[in-house]
């Protein structure tokens, strides 16, 4: 391998030091997810050729939410009952978490604050004093940033979430009644925030609590899978239904079968069905067959998952700026100018805001 390849790689695809777990497939589902949302935004921006895929944006957001639960709780079930009254464990919970989301977002909310200070009304995030202390407070999200607050509350409920898993593991649940407790656990969150009181982009994290879950146990079931016997060929065809629901439920692919008008926000808010078909997918990828996860563990994928989390902050500014260039004027390249322009800025705010605190944590003492 060429010098500069060797020194380049390791940047961005080397594996934590603090990760002992790391899963190298999860990180190009990551990369899918930021794909989904960029793809939706470039739809809307008319930069994809019919019918678009205007209205996935939120799906893309969903599988970041399973994800996150999903590997949150996959570390914590390494531990018993017992072993989550270490308070060093839940310093370096607290520690992570903020230097995951924070630094970042920070650099994203202080810089629009005072680009829209300066008056610079292209700018894609208009925040002014007001929206400034609202979006630290999190209690509003402009645009993409909506998640954030959602992300950000769910991790104060993770731990009671990881605890009754571990529970339920510790007590040696048959698998039918640790289903019978999620399925309650499901209908009881989505009886409690209903649906259809979901508002556009809202920032409460209840509405979106079921997808949650679902990663949440879908951890727990990946726990289950590593004691037992492979079944890679059943979760190879699990995998290949849960990705062709979620490409039928395409808002435009979706409104074209059921000969009905195009609703973009057909499926924002059908919750419960995107937590489920994402952990389904996730759980076939790792424990599938081996060409079903291949494509996630590429280089590229990982690449793209690595840095997805400033994509996802940065790809709105990157998208306005260059439509304010003009990029429209080459409709064949337009697409992928934009994605090039968002993975080069995506890589430099990985590098900059992001990779300096990966490895800064509090140890625990020794696990349980």
């Amino acid at each position: 391998m060429p010098l500069h390849r060797a020194a380049f790689w390791p940047l961005f695809l080397g594996r934590p030091r603090t990760r002992q777990d790391h899963l190298d497939a999860l990180d190009g589902l990551r990369g899918l997810a930021v794909l989904i949302v960029l793809a939706s935004h470039l739809s809307n921006a008319g930069l994809l050729p019919a019918p678009g895929l205007s209205g996935t944006g939120k799906s893309g957001v969903y599988l970041f939410f399973v994800l996150s639960a999903f590997l949150l709780t996959r570390a914590l079930l390494q531990r018993t009952p017992a072993g989550f009254a270490d308070a060093r464990l839940w310093a370096d919970y607290a520690l992570r978490r903020v230097l995951r989301i924070w630094p970042l977002y920070l650099v994203v909310l202080l810089g629009s604050w005072a680009l829209t200070g300066a008056g610079i009304s292209g700018w894609h995030y208009q925040l002014d004093t007001g929206a400034l202390g609202r979006h630290l407070l999190l209690r509003e999200g402009q645009s993409v940033l909506w998640s954030i607050p959602v992300e950000f509350t769910f991790y104060f409920w993770l731990p009671l979430v990881a605890l009754a898993l571990a529970w339920t593991q510790a007590r040696r649940w048959p698998l039918w009644a640790e289903g019978v407790a999620a399925g309650l656990a499901l209908a009881l969150a989505t009886w409690c925030w209903p649906p259809s009181q979901t508002e556009v982009n809202d920032v409460r994290l209840g509405p979106y609590l079921v997808v949650f879950l679902c990663g949440a146990f879908a951890a727990r079931l990946d726990h289950r899978l590593q004691a037992g016997k492979a079944h890679w060929a059943a979760w190879g065809v699990a995998g290949l239904l849960a990705a062709a629901a979620v490409v039928v439920t395409v808002p435009a692919l979706w409104s074209w079968l059921r000969g009905a008008d195009f609703a973009g926000d057909v499926n924002h808010t059908w919750f419960v069905f995107f937590g489920l078909v994402w952990s389904v997918l996730l759980l076939a990828i790792l424990h599938g067959p081996r060409w079903l996860r291949a494509p996630f563990g590429s280089a590229p994928m990982r690449l793209v998952g690595v840095v997805s989390f400033s994509a996802y902050l940065w790809h709105m500014p990157v998208l306005d700026g260059l439509r304010a260039a003009g990029v429209e004027r080459w409709p064949l390249l337009a697409p992928w100018l934009v994605l090039a322009a968002v993975l080069g800025v995506s890589m430099a705010s990985f590098l900059l805001f992001e990779r300096p605190w990966r490895e800064i944590r509090i140890r625990p003492r020794c696990r349980a």
